[in-house]
């Protein structure tokens, strides 16, 4: 048995090599020791990880793995939905490596999204970035898989397609629990709202260079916003929308800032030394 395993044993107060009935219980016994009217939730993690991985081995050994205990539920001890522990679950032997490489990108990334949140739309940083660069090829495509729905999805697909892709990868990054990497998916959401600021605010003017070397002026209903705010009436309301839409993506970066900073803590905290 390896040290991992006797750990484990050791927190749950159980001697080696106790079945898994007697794990189950010693399990329950602690989750509703530490779990009252104020839950310890540092031993509810503690004791929750040690469940886990010893029901995961069982599993492993016996082919099982289907009847492993879902740990998030069990972490809280009532079964039910909580966004704390979904947002920052518990974070156990980290490694060292992956820990400095997370401090790495989050550095990077707060310098890049502090530059761009302190430029407005007219500054048209956004759409001269790296990043802008990222985002333009899902822009694209955007028009083409929402072609079919009509000329003006199509038209709004571009920046509709170009904000869902990160979202798409926030969510399946949370599936996996890796919570550090859903808040830079959460980042690049907001990037891409700032991103789409100075397109939005050249709707009336049009004279932001885009794809092909032209703009909006060159050629009549080649300019995204001007065709969508156009059609909506609100073409009037170019900058304020603009400015809304940067806004809002300096708040969904600043959270992701938040996010990640917490998570790299908890991770510090739990460093595999």
């Amino acid at each position: 048995m390896d040290d991992l395993t006797a750990n484990c044993y050791a927190i749950l107060g159980l001697t080696e090599g106790a079945s898994k009935d007697e794990v189950g219980s010693a399990f329950r016994r602690l989750k509703e020791e530490f779990g009252g009217s104020r839950p310890d939730w540092e031993r509810l993690k503690e004791v929750t990880w040690a469940y886990e991985t010893l029901m995961e081995r069982e599993a492993a050994a016996s082919g099982e793995q289907d009847a492993v205990e879902d740990p998030a539920a069990a972490a809280v001890g009532t079964g039910e939905f909580n966004l704390i522990e979904f947002l920052f679950p518990p974070q156990f032997k980290v490694n060292l490596f992956y820990f400095l490489g997370r401090c790495l990108v989050f550095v990077l990334f707060f310098i890049a999204g502090v530059r761009l949140m302190i430029h407005l739309p007219s500054s048209e940083l956004a759409g001269q970035s790296f990043f802008h660069n990222v985002s333009l090829p899902f822009h694209e495509a955007g028009h083409i898989i929402f072609s079919f729905l009509g000329d003006f999805m199509r038209v709004l697909g571009g920046s509709l397609m170009q904000v869902l892709v990160p979202v798409i990868c926030l969510i399946a990054f949370l599936k996996r629990n890796d919570v550090f990497a859903a808040s830079v998916a959460l980042w690049w959401t907001g990037q891409n709202f700032i991103d789409m600021a100075p397109y939005i605010n050249d709707a009336r003017a049009q004279q932001l260079m885009l794809l092909g070397g032209v703009t909006g002026q060159d050629v009549p209903g080649y300019h995204d916003w001007n065709n969508i705010l156009g059609r909506l009436g609100m073409l009037r309301f170019d900058h304020a929308i603009a400015n809304m839409s940067h806004f809002f993506g300096t708040a969904l970066m600043i959270a992701a800032f938040i996010w990640g900073g917490i998570v790299l803590y908890m991770q510090y905290r739990n460093l595999d030394r």
